[in-house]
């Protein structure tokens, strides 16, 4: 699984109210990440992909293969 993708099931499996929390915890906009939910947002700029694989990797010990993602 590359790292767009694990943070794509991970924003859509929020609800809206977790939804909220993230955007608090990481800085990232509750809109944005509406549009990540919504598959709207296709290809997020890295200033908002890091803050959210950051996020989900701390909060449930995963880790993505980056060598996946290049």
């Amino acid at each position: 699984m590359d790292i767009l993708n694990f943070i794509q099931e991970k924003v859509s499996a929020c609800t809206y109210k977790q939804l909220e929390t993230l955007a608090a915890e990481t800085g990232v906009p509750y809109g944005t990440l509406m549009k990540i939910k919504a598959g709207q947002t296709a290809n997020p700029r890295i200033k908002t992909i890091q803050p959210l694989y950051d996020h989900f990797r701390k909060s449930d010990g995963l880790h993505v293969d980056h060598q996946e993602a290049a």
